[in-house]
Parts: C-alpha cells; sequence; structure tokens
C-alpha cells in the first residue's frame, strides 16, 4: 500500500485544490460573470465532449491500463502503438460526419435553443481533447505515475479558466474568445499531457500488433459500452436540459450537481493509482495482495466520502 498510500494523498490533495479552484469558478465567477445563457452554453459544451471521449477514445485508456501488465516486454512497444492507433477508428468516421453535417447536427442540438447552433465543432475538438489526454493519461498511469496527469486534469483545467474567467470580466477579452479560449485550453492540456507522456515513456516507432490483438480490440468495443455509461450517468442530464428548457437552466442545475460531485473526490483520487496495480496484481495472479488493496482502499473510501457527505447533507 506504500505506492497506493503516497500517490493517493498526493492526488487527493489535488484534486481537493481542483475542486477548490472549481467551486470558486462555479459558484462565484461564472454565476457572477458570465450570462446564465453562456454558462449554460460552456457547461453544455464540455458535458457533450464529455460524453463523446470514451467512443471517441475507442476505450483505449481503459484497455491499455488492462493489458499493458499482461504484455512481454518485447511486446510492449507494438501494444502501446496500437492504443495511439485505434482511437483514429472512431475520430476519422465522426470528424467526417461533422463535417458533412454539421448544418444538420446543429438543427438537432439547437430545436431549444438556438445558441448551441454555431458551437457544433467545438463539441468535436473538446470530446477529441478528452479523448486524447485521457489515452496519454493511462500511458503515464502503466508506468505508476499519476500525481501529474492529476494534477493536468484536476487543476490545469480550472486555474486556466479562472484566469480567462478574470479576463473577461476585465474586458481584455469578449464572451465570443472567451469559449475559443476554452477550446483551446484543452487542445493544449491534451498536448501537454502527451509531451510528459513520451517523457515518461518515449514511444517506439516500430510498429507490430501485440499477440492477443482480437481480444484486446474486442474488449476495447466492450469498454466503450462500460465506460459510455459511467460518464452518461454524470453528464446526460446536462444534454438533455438543453434539448428541452433553455440553455441557462443547464448553468443553474451544473451548480446544484457540482456540490454533490465533492463527495466523489477521495475515489477519484484514489483510482487513479488503485486501477493500474489492480492490473498488475491480475496478471502476476497476487490475489492475496489484491484482497488487501480492495479491504483497505473499500474502507478508506467508505470512511472518507461517508463524511463528506454527512457534511454536505448537515449543510
Amino acid at each position: 500500500m506504500g505506492v497506493v498510500l503516497k500517490q493517493s494523498l498526493r492526488n487527493t490533495v489535488i484534486t481537493y485544490i481542483g475542486f477548490a479552484v472549481g467551486a470558486v469558478n462555479t459558484l462565484f465567477l461564472y454565476t457572477y460573470i458570465l450570462a446564465p445563457e453562456y454558462y449554460g452554453l460552456v457547461t453544455f459544451i464540455l458535458a457533450t465532449g464529455a460524453i463523446l471521449m470514451p467512443l471517441m477514445a475507442f476505450g483505449t485508456h481503459n484497455t491499455m491500463v488492462r493489458f499493458y501488465s499482461f504484455q512481454k516486454e518485447e511486446d510492449k512497444d507494438g501494444f502501446l502503438n496500437l492504443m495511439l492507433i485505434l482511437p483514429l477508428l472512431a475520430l476519422i468516421p465522426l470528424g467526417l460526419v461533422t463535417f458533412f453535417f454539421q448544418e444538420t447536427i446543429g438543427d438537432f442540438l439547437a430545436r431549444e435553443n438556438a445558441l448551441v447552433k454555431t458551437y457544433v465543432w467545438y463539441v468535436f475538438l473538446v470530446g477529441l481533447a478528452m479523448a486524447y489526454f485521457e489515452v496519454f493519461y493511462a500511458w503515464t498511469k502503466v508506468q505508476l505515475k499519476s500525481v501529474f496527469g492529476n494534477f493536468m486534469k484536476e487543476v490545469f483545467a480550472r486555474l486556466v479558466t479562472l484566469i480567462l474567467l478574470v479576463l473577461l470580466y476585465l474586458k481584455f477579452i469578449d464572451t465570443s474568445v472567451f469559449l475559443k479560449a476554452i477550446v483551446g485550453l484543452y487542445l493544449l492540456r491534451t498536448i501537454i499531457m502527451k509531451l510528459y507522456a513520451f517523457a515518461t515513456l518515449k514511444p517506439s516507432l516500430k510498429f507490430r500488433l501485440p499477440p492477443g490483438t482480437r481480444p484486446i480490440l474486442l474488449y476495447s468495443l466492450l469498454i466503450i459500452l462500460g465506460g459510455s455509461a459511467a460518464v452518461l450517468l454524470l453528464e446526460i442530464d446536462k444534454f438533455m436540459i438543453n434539448q428541452l428548457i433553455a440553455i441557462e437552466n443547464v448553468a443553474f442545475y451544473g451548480v446544484a450537481v457540482y456540490i454533490a460531485t465533492v463527495i466523489i473526490v477521495p475515489s477519484r483520487a484514489m483510482h487513479q493509482i488503485t486501477y493500474p496495480l489492480t492490473a498488475k496484481l491480475l496478471s502476476e495472479g497476487n490475489f492475496f495482495s489484491l484482497e488487501d488493496l480492495y479491504k483497505k482502499s473499500s474502507l478508506t473510501l467508505f470512511i472518507a466520502s461517508g463524511i463528506l457527505f454527512l457534511l454536505i447533507v448537515l449543510n
């Protein structure tokens, strides 16, 4: 539990810093600086991008963690290269559909709120950035280095958003530039994560399909469904609100949901390191250590999240 405890503590601190910055953005700056309809638009773009992310990533961010420990040393380069290429199987068709049917997609999304129609590409680019960010983050997770990626995921985007909101308030930028900058922020985050991932483990230019490619592909296809279901449960409501009522209600709803999601912070922090460790222990057949990991992590999360739940309910 040494690596788990060390990185979980760091990830917990980082995640809470990110949630604190996010709370300032969500509860104060967004609500004070940005008009409700544009705050709702930002929430809609990010939520819809998150819904598309598992499909665009083609499940590779989970597949990489699941199968990396099972690869022989000489097969790992081919496996990692496959993980980098697989998302293109979803991204290229989705990009073509977006290009040729942008007007149709825009009309569908703007059925209730005309403001959304011109931001179809924003959703696609955010989804793309989120997808490859998770791929590069998984690249570092399998090396048992999760702290920097967690910082980029939980703190970086929120901190830059805070700066952008201040610039918007001071009128250095307008709302149009702010929305473009939000998309640029997620693309920049992915590029930084890529550089760190490749610095952690340099990719090989040699491409060779790893043994067991068929079950790897099958797992990726299945995990798209599992990953999509998990994200849908968190984000689909924000998408649906835009389709049914005025978009500013997405903003109001987002504030309430943000308060509730504080409960899952310990889980998000611990998951970053326990997930690759679980895969490693499974590949080694070390079920005694796996049982110990499950029990200790479950008990820790029960106590930590239970306290947070009580604090929120009592207040």
